[in-house]
């Protein structure tokens, strides 16, 4: 069996550093294309493909060399440069001078498999979901397909003629439409789609434009809105506007705030848009969680009264400020009373608009309560049922709109005589817009006063509910607009279109239990996390669009009202609700995946499964998994690839590092391993790779995890592993013993190679917290992570005997011995335990005493 370069050496300093970078990067990057969960950084997935595929060298020198050159292309903007022909080249002459076989079945957002396409691999990327099905297709199909590749651009839009959108109901509904005629010039697929699209929005322009009114020859950025319920006081009846926060500029040389005017004569609440001194002297917002105040006559609102108004209907909506572009700089203004009019007149527009469009409404149903509290939101308590109150029906006329085009865009290209796979590419290409315009256009997505642009609906993977948000002017080329989103499109494009063509790119739809085709040289995947994401919950949001731009391409994906859900590889232990697998199912399902990967993978194939879950139950499942499928773990590498400042770090227990694990396929006659040796086995491993990880400073709780593909190696290798009496060694005693093992390390190299045998979990956890953040602010996320390290619930750790408090937000903070005061401290707790920290403590306040 060769051994592959990944199994003994990786650039893991460099390529963390190029990955966290990575997320700072906008243009031309695969995220600006459509947005997906979970998406891997480029530079690891290119990294750790050219190591899964490369033989090792054998020789220390060569190796670093090697991952040297590796290094080398990892920093975005060097993923292109003269490396990438050495490496396809040297790929290539591993396996005999053909393009190695590469597939992702669990493709997702397509990170992996278009680094496997850059590197000159035949590459299959399948997903389960139509929207990623989707996405693969524009990430790597279409520029591949059309890769060198050139079209007659149309000329200017000089013709007319009438033509019927597909889908639309009677014929008297019939679109005027500019036409245009081919010219001499010859556009590549980035340009024409950024000319398609600039058409699209110039027709769109035409029927919306009543709708954004310019005031004062100043173009308008946004709308801000404060959604509102009556007061429930019959003797006042003001409309209350629900506000988190009164700041519209939060910024050190300019700041900017609404002033809350309350007319008690008139019982109604209007608006001043002022400038603060002191960031003070601005007061809360009218909500508090989900409590809130009537301004006019101060009665409390409860969360129970707010969900009433969603419920019967009265829970709206009021515009409060406008935010506009002066030409140098933004400024903010109260709404005239034309914008006022305008909305009324758009919401009485919509009906017309909407029977031109396929499908109308997006009436779709959101997941019920239950589904809904298992993707971490509450908008059914709320009164939301249909996809479409998600939207304003100045949204939804604008997106209807967009839509309206993009299919007449297809009829127009059609007209022009455009082969087949240039229609289908071009208005892929700008569905993929119109997705990138409801991302930023729904009543979840808001303001951010700190940068003064539009943060969109999924700044995480969940639909939480808001009550002040703000709406994109769709018209201009400022954030959130369709202008916008088309150039961040057409600039994946062009850089895309840099990648060599390859031989064979496929994506399909389909589930990873299900066979997986022919033979491969290597897997490349980053599996559904347990119960981190619920996919197809959240994508429902993108496919009711793609449903109603770009179904008809693809009507055997797109015919179903929303994404298929029963096969899914998604567990929510939470709630096992009808739709939704439990957790046998869940690890079942894994299984398949696993066992079919082991049958399409060659005898001497490598495997990499990323993995980066908090939960202990979750690398059970995984761990079980494989083994169960026929894998045996030969090397991991833990990578850190993100940000800490990313929106769902804050208060998660998310890994930093993504563990990447190296597989195998167990020897058929691999017995049963025994306990001891394996045992011992796993120490020296775990030793040996726990120093170099040190040095290369993983930490924390990522320190903790890291250590699990290590461990793997030796128990792995076996069917199973028992104890000299015949009982098994299970998949959770291992894991035990692996976070035993490492915390006896990390302990002794704090304390200086002192035997930390004796020390109980409590202890434990103090000594690596206090090394880990001192008795300073410690994020709750990694405060999680490490008791679960230790198997500790983080509750008892800051119950009232416990040693961490509650400091600013959601972060903790150690409590030192003059804090914990309790006179039954150093008393044995109810369990019978008495951690040693805890007689410590209680020692140190006598002896001060």
């Amino acid at each position: 069996m060769t051994r592959r370069l990944i199994e003994e050496a990786f650039p893991l300093k460099k390529v963390s550093e190029d990955s966290k970078h990575e997320k700072n990067v906008r243009h031309g990057h695969i995220s600006t294309l459509h947005i997906w969960p979970a998406r891997r950084p480029l530079a690891a997935c290119r990294a750790a493909i050219i190591a899964a595929l490369l033989p090792d060298p054998g020789d220390p020198q060569e190796r670093e060399n090697l991952c040297r050159r590796i290094a080398n292309i990892t920093h975005w903007g060097t993923e292109n440069g003269p490396d990438l022909e050495f490496f396809r080249q040297e790929i290539r002459k591993a396996y005999g001078g053909r393009a190695p076989k590469v597939l992702d079945m669990f493709a997702g957002g397509g990170a992996i498999p278009l680094e496997a396409m850059r590197l000159g691999c035949d590459v299959t990327a399948i997903d389960y979901n139509p929207v990623a099905w989707f996405i693969l297709k524009c990430t790597l199909e279409y520029p591949q397909r059309l890769a060198g590749k050139k079209w007659p651009l149309p000329k200017s839009q000089v013709s007319s003629l009438k033509s019927q959108v597909p889908g639309s109901q009677p014929e008297s509904h019939q679109l005027e439409l500019r036409g245009a005629e081919l010219g001499e010039s010859q556009g590549d697929l980035a340009a024409h789609v950024r000319w398609w699209g600039n058409w699209v929005l110039e027709h769109a322009r035409q029927d919306l434009a009543p709708y954004y009114p310019t005031v004062n020859g100043q173009p308008t950025v946004a709308y801000l809105w404060a959604r509102t319920v009556p007061c429930p006081d019959p003797a006042c009846k003001a409309t209350v506007p629900l506000l988190e926060t009164l700041w519209l500029c939060k910024k050190d040389n300019k700041r900017r705030a609404l002033r809350l005017v309350s007319d008690k004569a008139k019982r109604r609440v209007n608006f001043e848009v002022w400038t603060p001194g002191p960031k003070d002297e601005v007061p809360p917002g009218t909500m508090a969680g989900a409590k809130s105040r009537c301004p006019v006559c101060g009665v409390n609102l409860t969360p129970a009264y707010i969900k009433e108004c969603g419920y019967t209907g009265t829970l709206g909506a009021q515009l409060t400020a406008v935010v506009v572009d002066t030409g140098h700089r933004k400024e903010y203004r109260l709404p005239t009373s034309d914008e006022f009019q305008v909305i009324i007149e758009a919401e009485t527009a919509l009906p017309a608009a909407l029977e031109q469009m396929p499908y109308g409404l997006p009436n779709e149903s959101l997941p019920g309560k239950e589904r809904h509290r298992a993707v971490g939101s509450q908008l059914p308590d709320y009164g939301f049922k249909t996809w479409a109150d998600l939207f304003s029906p100045r949204q939804l006329l604008a997106l209807t709109t967009f839509a309206k085009w993009t299919l007449a865009a297809r009829l127009e290209m059609r007209r022009l005589g455009y082969p087949g796979e240039w229609v289908e590419s071009v208005v892929a290409y700008l569905a993929a817009v119109l997705d990138k315009c409801a991302d930023y256009g729904s009543t979840l997505a808001r303001w951010e006063n700190g940068g003064e642009f539009i943060a969109p609906t999924f700044q995480r993977f969940a639909l939480q509910m808001l009550w002040d948000y703000a709406e994109p002017n769709q018209l201009e080329s400022t954030s959130g607009s369709y202008k916008n989103h088309l150039e961040w499109v057409t600039r994946f494009l062009e850089h895309c279109a840099l990648i060599p063509k390859t031989s064979q790119v496929i994506a399909k739809c389909q589930s990873a239990t299900e066979p997986l085709g022919e033979e491969v040289e290597a897997i490349v995947t980053d599996p559904p996390y347990y119960d981190a994401i619920p996919y197809a919950d959240i994508s429902d949001f993108f496919y009711v669009w793609l449903r109603r731009t770009v179904g008809y391409q693809y009507p055997q994906l797109f015919d179903a009202l929303l994404t298929p859900k029963c096969d899914e590889l998604v567990q929510h232990r939470r709630n096992a609700v009808a739709g939704h697998k439990d957790k046998a199912d869940y690890e079942a399902g894994m299984a398949d995946a696993f066992c079919r990967a082991w049958e399409v993978l060659t005898p001497d194939g490598c495997m990499v499964v990323v993995f980066a879950h908090k939960d202990p139950d979750a690398w059970e499942t995984l761990v079980a998994a494989m083994i169960q499928a026929g894998f045996t773990v030969t090397a991991s590498w833990p990578i850190d690839t993100e940000r800490s400042a990313r929106t769902r770090a804050h208060g998660s227990a998310a890994l930093a590092s993504s563990i990447w694990l190296v597989c195998r396929k167990r020897q058929e006659d691999a017995g049963v391993g025994r306990y001891a040796q394996v045992k011992r086995q796993m120490q020296e491993r775990i030793t040996e790779r726990l120093r170099y990880f040190w040095d290369q400073g993983i930490s924390g709780p990522d320190f903790v995890w890291a250590a699990v593909g290590p461990a793997l190696e030796p128990y792995s290798q076996y069917r199973e592993v028992k104890r000299m009496d015949g009982s098994p060694f299970t998949v959770s005693e291992f894991l035990r013993e692996v976070r035993r093992q490492v915390t006896d390390f990390a302990l002794s190299r704090i304390l200086g190679g002192v035997s930390t045998e004796g020390l109980d979990e409590w202890t434990r956890y103090y000594l690596l917290h206090r090394q880990n953040f001192g008795t300073g602010l410690a994020p709750v996320g990694e405060c999680i992570l490490l008791a679960q390290g230790y198997g500790l619930d983080l509750n008892e750790l800051r119950s009232q005997r416990g040693l961490l408090q509650t400091a600013a937000g959601s972060d903790l903070q150690l409590l030192d011995f003059t804090e914990r005061n309790r006179p039954d401290l150093g008393e044995p707790h109810p369990s019978g335990g008495l951690p040693m920290i805890d007689a410590l403590h209680r020692l140190m306040r006598l002896w001060a005493a």
